[in-house]
């Protein structure tokens, strides 16, 4: 059975919501309506759209309110976002495009014309997608250093380049998970970690640890896990697994690029270390905002949501050097 495409409707206009509710469904769209800005923030990460409509003016909690908080969260993860407002003043429609929106409605619209807007941007959203998976899937096979995706119980995918290092065959990994691949105190050491960010209580980490191969000596490694993707339950991990991986900072002062600042690079590796923005501005001796500014400069120059994606199109590009 072939999922359908989930809206979710927001507004406080509660005649104007249901009626939208009942056109996108005759248009076979699966929707969810939310009647203000604080109950469309929760059903969005209860409901996970494919697209939101998100009403302007809306007592406490506006529309503005509502897609700056889900911008920074990963719940959007770009899906499209569009305004449907009363307000037709350019000033308005200004504002909702400035700061991301796909598109902005006046009220009143054509039922046509709506439709015709949310599957242009369906279509937009879906081929983009469809080219950030095949990127994925070109360098999760190519990329020289290890990478896993996992959860606390499972292994779903490793990359061919960890198969080799640690001597496994695609069928071991059948019956593999995370805490057969490292020794006891590495495993020790993260297991926690794990259990948070597949709850989503943690971003992300980074541990120095032992692997240990199926045949030969075990070696030390450095991995770097994010949470890769959010299901209903749980979410699934990425895991970098880099050897020598404190040689980086020895980088910081002689690595060049055309692409990154000396400040961005730094700011990267200590990513990549887990590091806090706190704890990366303690160590640049830098204030949060500014690391906050290179942070957003380097997924704005990478194209990326996240810092795993910036890290992702480093390891890709060769701009890492460890």
């Amino acid at each position: 059975m072939i999922e359908k495409t989930k809206i979710l409707v927001i507004d406080d206009d509660k005649i104007l919501g249901k009626t939208l509710k009942i056109v996108l469904s005759m248009h076979g769209y699966d929707v969810c309506y939310a009647n203000n800005g604080s109950s469309g923030i929760q059903k969005a990460f209860e409901y996970k759209p494919n697209l939101v409509l998100c009403d302007v003016k809306m007592g406490s909690v506006n529309g503005y309110s509502v897609y700056n908080f889900l911008k920074e969260s990963s719940v959007l993860d770009k899906i499209p976002f569009i305004f449907i407002s009363a307000c037709n003043e350019p000033k308005d429609f200004r504002i909702g495009m400035d700061l991301g929106a796909d598109d902005y409605i006046s009220k009143p619209f054509a039922n046509e014309e709506l439709i015709k807007i949310i599957e242009k941007k369906l279509t937009k959203f879906n081929k983009l997608k469809e080219t950030g998976k095949q990127e994925f899937n070109s360098l999760f096979n190519l990329t020289p250093y290890g990478i896993i995706l996992f959860d606390e119980h499972y292994i779903y995918n490793v990359n061919s380049t960890l198969i080799q290092n640690l001597t496994l065959s695609p069928d071991d990994l059948k019956s593999y998970s995370v805490e057969k691949l490292l020794d006891t105190v590495s495993y020790n050491k993260i297991k926690d970690k794990i259990v948070r960010c597949t709850n989503g209580l943690l971003d992300s980490f980074r541990e120095d640890v032992v692997l240990l191969p199926k045949v030969g000596e075990k070696f030390e490694a450095s991995l770097y896990v994010s949470v890769y993707e959010k299901t209903q339950v749980s979410s699934i991990l990425i895991g970098f697994i880099i050897l020598d991986f404190r040689k980086s900072r020895d980088n910081f002062n002689r690595i060049e690029s055309n692409i990154f600042s000396k400040r961005e690079y730094q700011v990267l590796y200590l990513s990549m270390e887990g590091l806090s923005i706190k704890m990366i501005a303690n160590e640049l001796s830098i204030s949060n905002r500014t690391v906050e500014n290179h942070r957003e400069n380097l997924m704005k120059k990478t194209s990326s949501n996240n810092m795993i994606g910036v890290i992702t199109f480093a390891l890709k590009n060769n701009l890492l050097s460890f």
